[in-house]
């Protein structure tokens, strides 16, 4: 991958997993709904237009984008040659989902579990969006990557919707497209399409969800990858471009012109990605030098754990949240935005950030452990079945011919 493109990509992920974590956290912390109607600091306006909702939501736009290049586009690359993949392509996705999904799921547990025992007279845990998900068939729709599709989230994890939709867009991609990866038989080909196919629409099923349209802005990063040339070669243009998108949506894709026209939501995500992609492709054949704020080695350790971050960062402010109104007064959060609220908003997401940085070192960090685990197990038990099943009765028969030569 070209180098700029590389360190587009690693600042993208990281400041995306921080903006979530911002939004998340003013939302437990401050309160400023009297931005338009009392005067404020610039860094206040700043951090109210930032730390938003709607860009919030365009950095999960961003992941979904970037994932379906980096991993369909990967896909895509590897049906051009005429060597088997899947197996590998397979393992390297579970491992990447499972290492860090599986622990956040015990995170949850834990987090959720000493704040329901110890601080549930608060009444977050009993919030409505957490009301009745603490149960075991949570826990499990959670851990099979249903969560968001056929079951709510579990226990107050609710981001980890997006992996679960991304998790099924790994698995049903390549297999969709297996027809025309010629390493394969052709029974091999019919029987993995049919699978894809499958899976495709058991989980488009359930109306509401994000799963269909996420697939397309998901797909999209995938195609993106076949770009000859780009559309507009001027990096800084097409920068603009995105730019000049993504302020109208943060002033108009919300509240009443959301409820009169819904559509609008995902009219902005549809171009919000398209833009980011084409700025991604004009990245990847443009000049290699330049735009020195990307190059710093700092965007890649923070992109390392951004995926740990994102994943655990929800039941990490809960708890905190909980803490604070039986410190403050449970409404104590909800008063308009003081020093105070600031400074214990920021105490919280420094904490948040350390924790997540802390939990990717037993977890994304080992990612290849994982893999290379994986693929010995898969080996293992392939050699096992060669010992029980017999070899055709062809390849027999030619053993004395062979004994003979």
């Amino acid at each position: 991958m070209p180098i700029l493109l590389s360190q587009f990509i690693e600042a993208c992920r990281w400041v995306g997993a921080l903006l979530v974590l911002a939004v998340h956290s003013t939302n437990m912390f401050v309160n400023l709904a009297d931005i338009m109607s009392a005067p404020h600091a610039a860094s206040v306006y700043a951090w109210w237009f930032f730390v938003s909702f709607e860009l919030g939501h365009q950095a999960v736009v961003g992941f979904f984008a970037i994932s379906g290049y980096l991993v369909g586009g990967a896909v895509l690359a590897q049906l051009r040659r005429d060597k088997p993949f899947l197996r590998d392509y397979l393992i390297h996705r579970f491992a990447r989902i499972y290492i860090v999904l599986a622990p956040a799921l015990l995170v949850t547990v834990v987090a959720d579990g000493i704040g329901r025992g110890w601080l549930g007279d608060s009444g977050v845990y009993d919030w409505p969006v957490f009301k009745d998900h603490y149960r075991a068939d949570l826990f499990l729709g959670s851990l099979a990557n249903l969560s968001a599709i056929y079951c709510d989230f579990f226990g107050t994890n609710g981001p980890l919707w997006s992996l679960a939709c991304e998790f099924w867009y790994y698995i049903s991609f390549p297999l969709l497209l297996l027809p025309f990866a010629r390493a394969y038989s052709l029974r091999t080909r019919a029987v993995g399409f049919a699978l894809g196919l499958a899976i495709l629409v058991v989980m488009s099923i359930p109306s509401g969800g994000w799963f269909r349209f996420g697939y397309l802005l998901w797909g999209l990063g995938a195609l993106a990858t076949l770009a000859r040339r780009p559309l507009v070669q001027s990096r800084w243009i097409v920068l603009a471009l995105y730019v000049v998108a993504v302020i109208p949506i943060r002033l108009l894709v919300r509240g009443p012109n959301l409820e009169a026209h819904p559509y609008l939501a995902d009219a902005a995500d549809l171009l919000g990605a398209v833009l980011f992609l084409n700025l991604m492709v004009t990245l990847r054949f443009g000049p290699q030098q330049g735009w020195a704020l990307f190059q710093p080695q700092l965007h890649r350790r923070l992109a390392d754990f951004s995926f740990s971050l994102y994943s655990v960062h929800m039941p990490v402010l809960i708890l905190a949240r909980a803490f604070v109104d039986q410190r403050f007064g449970a409404q104590w959060a909800r008063e308009l935005a003081t020093p105070a609220h600031w400074q214990v908003m920021a105490a919280v997401m420094t904490a948040a950030v350390v924790f997540g940085f802390l939990f990717s070192r037993v977890t994304e960090a080992h990612t290849n452990s994982a893999r290379r685990a994986l693929r010995r197990a898969f080996e293992a038990a392939e050699e096992r079945r060669r010992r029980r099943v017999p070899p055709p009765l062809e390849e027999l028969e030619r053993e004395p011919q062979k004994a003979d030569a």
